[in-house]
């Protein structure tokens, strides 16, 4: 991949894992209602929401550090 797309995916990544782990409740509201399904905002799920994030974080910055260096 080029420089700027290989940079565009790792800052995307970066924002989707914050907002994720920061506004797990927030985010799944909004998926459900793009999604058009039932709002399923438990505690469990946010919780999950927030691994997903910190795995997102760690691949947005290997994406962005590989596409620097």
């Amino acid at each position: 991949m080029s420089l700027p797309v290989e940079l565009a995916v790792g800052v995307v990544l970066l924002a989707w894992g914050f907002a994720d782990y920061l506004f797990p409740q927030t985010v799944l509201r909004t998926q459900s209602n793009l999604l058009n399904v039932p709002p399923e905002p438990e505690e469990s799920l946010a919780r999950h929401k927030r691994r997903v994030g910190l795995v997102c974080i760690l691949a947005g910055l290997i994406a962005v550090v590989a596409a620097v260096g």
